[in-house]
């Protein structure tokens, strides 16, 4: 009688802490190059650079922030839909409906994170606002990660 080894399933990385368990491309796709020990070689691209673990879960969420819903054919659901409101005067008000719509958005659609806090500081001479997380990443053990970010018309990005 035929048998079924399922111990493919297993991580194969639980052991090794150096490990990556989440991948994803930079987002600014820079080349990974490399030099052979040859004499005089000249650099060779090696690939696309990577980021790994938190830098894919930042990558992951700057991506859900930036992503209007319906953008992606393959997931026409994903993302968060504040836009119109980057196009108003910025105020107090507007801060907090682009605050619950991050929290709704990272609760749907990144499980790999627990919000613990978010704070929302409208900028108005500047017109954009200044985003403050404080993220739990369970699986890593990190019981707390501050990350601070600007969200304009232009999108969103990291400080």
């Amino acid at each position: 009688m035929a048998g079924l080894n399922l111990d493919i399933l297993t991580n194969v990385n639980a052991n090794n802490n150096n490990a990556s368990v989440y991948t994803d491309l930079k987002l600014d796709l820079a080349l990974n190059l490399t030099y052979n020990n040859q004499l005089y070689k000249s650099q060779q691209v090696a690939d696309v650079q990577v980021d790994n673990n938190l830098g894919a879960i930042y990558n992951s969420i700057s991506n859900l922030i930036t992503t209007i819903p319906g953008q992606k054919p393959l997931n026409p659901l994903f993302g968060i839909s504040f836009s119109d409101l980057l196009f108003l005067p910025v105020s107090e008000d507007r801060a907090l409906l682009i605050g619950n719509a991050i929290v709704e958005g990272i609760q749907k659609f990144e499980p790999r994170v627990v919000i613990n806090n978010i704070n929302i500081i409208p900028d108005p001479d500047a017109n954009q606002y200044t985003i403050q997380f404080n993220l739990s990443i369970p699986i890593f053990n990190v019981q707390q990660v501050n990350i601070v970010g600007v969200l304009n018309k232009s999108g969103f990005f990291y400080n």
